[in-house]
């Protein structure tokens, strides 16, 4: 089974054409210039399998681009192919979901957790169409020196995400009606990749002001590795608010890779472990979910986190969680959850507890 994974990226093109690379780097030109491809996988349930068995064998495809400084009209532009190519595929599948990936990966890396992720939510019965951004993360292993380096490039790679997310909007704002898919556009943005959107969202802030384009309809962040008040922050994430319908937070108090970024690192409370800070503030459009007893519960035995010994990657290795998710994406409403009791609420009400 092949899955293409399409992809905009910042960072330094190391071979162009049909064979590509990608490395690790900034693009040379520009921090926030931006190139655009597809990388193509084969192979059933790549989400059982460790990154490094097939990521190796993956195709990388950089998209053709001829620049006319005489006449912008006869430009041939990446993005825009990259673009007909996802809007063409969701004709056939439906929606389409922009992921963001977190630390510690290369670009390699980075498009097999993708392609990971894609067919996860395919065999939980959301089969989209997936578009990684994938932000330079030096992918040089786990380690304060790395995690600094790291946030740094993700906190500079928000420009770069900003404008990716322009370029889509105009693109659909310059599709002839007819041709529209009218499909979904989601976001997932997982650990450090939401400090990326959070960069981005203040980007977008320089050129639109706070009239974020409504592109998106759900927004998750997942384990995110955020301060606990970045929903409710205007200098944070809070503008995104106004570019989505809804916005879904999971977090998990026994992520253990977060209670390293809180207190190794020096960092305020994590939105990915904690939940958002003062509830009372929250926009109605804010769900949050507590995923932490379902980890917990099955991970006893034997085996206890073999699967996940951090508790960071239950976003595509935990079958409750995907099952919530795939939920949310379908558009289903927190009324609706309690409802089916799927979820049950805590005590202080608001927040979610998964059953």
């Amino acid at each position: 089974m092949a899955v293409t994974i399409y992809f905009a990226t910042n960072r330094k093109v190391v071979k162009g054409g049909e064979d590509a690379e990608i490395g690790e780097a900034f693009h040379p030109d520009n921090i926030d210039e931006l190139r655009f491809g597809k990388v193509a996988f084969s192979g059933e349930d790549l989400f059982k399998k460790d990154l490094g068995a097939f990521v190796d064998k993956a195709k990388i495809t950089l998209a053709a681009e001829r620049l006319d400084r005489d006449d912008a009209g006869k430009s041939k532009l990446g993005s825009a192919a990259i673009f007909d190519a996802v809007r063409q595929d969701m004709l056939k599948k439906g929606d389409a979901l922009i992921f963001v990936h977190g630390y510690d990966h290369t670009f390699r890396e980075a498009a097999g957790r993708a392609a990971q992720l894609q067919q996860w939510l395919a065999a939980g019965g959301k089969d989209m169409t997936l578009l990684l951004f994938s932000w330079p993360s030096a992918g040089a292993g786990v380690g304060r020196r790395t995690y600094a380096d790291d946030r740094r490039r993700a906190e500079a790679s928000g420009s770069a995400l900003g404008r990716a997310i322009l370029k889509a909007t105009d693109f659909i704002r310059n599709t002839p009606r007819a041709e529209r898919c009218d499909g979904r556009i989601h976001l997932l943005c997982h650990s450090m990749g939401n400090w990326a959107i959070r960069g981005a969202v203040q980007a977008m802030r320089t050129f639109v002001g706070d009239n974020i384009p409504p592109l998106l309809d759900e927004v998750i962040l997942t384990a995110a590795d955020e301060d606990d008040d970045t929903v409710q922050a205007r200098h944070k994430i809070a503008p995104l608010l106004r570019g989505c319908r809804r916005l879904t937070v999971y977090y998990n108090h026994q992520d253990l890779a977060l209670k390293a970024s809180d207190y190794a690192m020096g960092n305020p409370d994590r939105l990915g472990r904690s939940g958002p800070r003062r509830k009372a503030e929250l926009s109605d459009k804010v769900a949050v979910v507590n995923v932490a007893p379902k980890v917990i519960w099955e991970s006893r035995g034997a085996n206890a986190w073999a699967a996940d010994p951090t508790g960071h990657q239950y976003f595509r290795n935990n079958a409750r969680v995907r099952q919530d998710m795939v939920e949310v994406l379908n558009g289903k409403l927190d009324e609706d959850f309690l409802e089916d009791e799927e979820r049950r609420e805590n005590d202080i009400g608001g927040y979610w507890r998964l059953t």
